[in-house]
């Protein structure tokens, strides 16, 4: 277990899909992204099992995973993810429940993750694609240091989107 101000950092597992099951229920944490809420308690549990599992067999990727807790309250409010791929690009992602919206959490958890991962593979880029209409995701990344490189086409749901992508170097 790690700290940042205010927040702690835990492996993601099963057992974190009870704290988050009803803020991760929220639709509005999905509007920007192709995920659907959970349908049940026990879909989250298998999703943050299969997270928490790695990669399947025969994919030499690497799959990193936190659930957010706060400290005063204890409660736990979001993940953040950070994917190396088979061809060796990192990519970030995070979501938290409504509650942390505008608090500058997100900030202080993607700042934590990226320390996190200097130690680990320093000089690397670092990417991260937000929805063009999610405009504080973008903010959060901005604040973080990252820049903005290229738009791409996504999908959400079956509508067509554009993801902003952003990407950030890690210090040596």
């Amino acid at each position: 277990m790690k700290t940042a101000p205010s927040l702690t950092f835990e492996w993601l597992d099963e057992a974190h899909a009870h704290g988050l099951y009803e803020g991760f229920s929220d639709g509005q944490l999905s509007r920007f992204t192709p995920e659907k809420p959970p349908e049940s308690l026990a879909d989250l549990r298998r999703e943050f099992a299969a997270f928490n599992a790695g990669p399947p067999p025969g994919r030499s990727e690497i799959w990193m995973n936190w659930a957010i807790r706060e400290l005063g309250s204890g409660l736990l409010i979001g993940t953040l993810q950070a994917t190396v791929f088979t061809d060796g690009a990192l990519w970030i992602g995070y979501k938290l429940v409504r509650s942390a919206w505008g608090r500058g959490i997100g900030t202080a958890a993607v700042h934590w993750l990226l320390q996190e991962l200097a130690e680990h593979c320093p000089g690397k880029v670092v990417r991260a694609a937000v929805d063009t209409r999610n405009h504080a995701s973008q903010r959060v990344l901005q604040k973080c240091g990252f820049a903005y490189v290229r738009s791409e086409p996504a999908e959400i749901r079956g509508e067509a989107t554009l993801d902003y992508v952003y990407q950030y170097r890690l210090p040596e």
